[in-house]
């Protein structure tokens, strides 16, 4: 029985689908399974799958007999699943030969911890490097935005808390799932960069842009106060995650504050600036006059 199940849901990937699965038989932490699940592709995306399986038993071939778009895939693949840990991968996407052994290593050591996210660096369709995300600290910040990229790993144990991917939230489905996840257990971050990301034109989010930025709106509304509550947060501290969410419902108080901020802050100097008899001394002292 592996140690790691691994999902892999695609469709019409046979362009990077073999880079893909290719950085998941190069790791270093081989007691794995890898479950690709292919949606109903068009291409040659299920020939591909199968091809690769063949190179490695590890590698287990599915295919959905309607297009079930992405939640409802991925709660296929994991519903074949027998790892301990589990994390899922995309076809575009390349994982570091390290990306299993650090995710592993940190669970295996942190039994507090539910799920551990890791960061990574943006690559274009070509591969060439684009930029590194930053490490996140806090799974408070949940509340107003998905703060866990795509290098994470988390334990059967939440999953059979939290339950399977929300179908409703097709496009965001992967951070509605870690608020779950944020709210009934423990969630870390780590420096290690160990994942590479790949700005495709024809993925979902560069395609679906507007349903992202709808879904995220409603698991906002849905999941915030419950963040409040969990985390303790105070008056201020919610009040600006109310700001910053998609639904800013509190924009009008918060420009008044942020001007009240701007004015306490300067004080001193505005007076200052407006002191003809300071203003005189300073001219004086450095010899320009009035």
């Amino acid at each position: 029985m592996p140690r790691v199940s691994i999902v892999l849901p695609v469709w019409n990937g046979e362009k990077f689908l073999p880079e893909s699965v290719n950085s998941v038989i190069n790791q270093t932490f081989t007691d794995w399974e890898l479950i690709i699940v292919n949606d109903c592709s068009t291409d040659n995306t299920l020939e591909v799958a199968k091809q690769l399986a063949k190179m490695d038993k590890r590698i287990h071939v599915y295919s959905n007999d309607v297009n079930k778009k992405l939640p409802a895939t991925l709660n296929v693949g994991f519903s074949h699943a027998v790892g301990e840990y589990l994390t899922w991968t995309s076809d575009d996407n390349i994982a570091k030969p390290n990306w299993l052994a650090v995710l592993v290593d940190y669970l295996d050591k942190n039994p507090d911890v539910d799920m551990v996210s890791a960061t990574m660096d943006y690559i274009d369709e070509d591969g060439k490097f684009l930029f590194s995300t930053k490490l996140s600290t806090t799974p408070a910040t949940l509340a107003y935005r998905c703060n866990v990229g795509a290098a994470f790993m988390y334990r059967r144990q939440i999953a059979e808390i939290v339950g399977e991917y929300d179908e409703y939230t097709f496009c965001a489905e992967d951070y509605d799932y870690w608020c779950r996840i944020a709210l009934n257990g423990n969630v870390a971050y780590i420096p290690d960069n160990i994942y590479l990301y790949r700005t495709n034109s024809q993925s979902l989010t560069a395609q679906q842009q507007p349903r992202i930025k709808q879904k995220t709106a409603y698991i906002q509304d849905k999941y915030r106060k419950q963040f409040f509550e969990k985390f303790k947060l105070g008056y201020l501290t919610r009040a600006k995650i109310e700001y910053l969410c998609i639904n800013h419902k509190y924009r009008p108080i918060f420009v008044l504050f942020d001007m009240y901020k701007f004015l306490y802050k300067n004080i001193a100097n505005a007076l200052f600036f407006w002191n003809k008899r300071y203003r005189r001394k300073i001219c004086e002292f450095c010899q320009m006059g009035i």
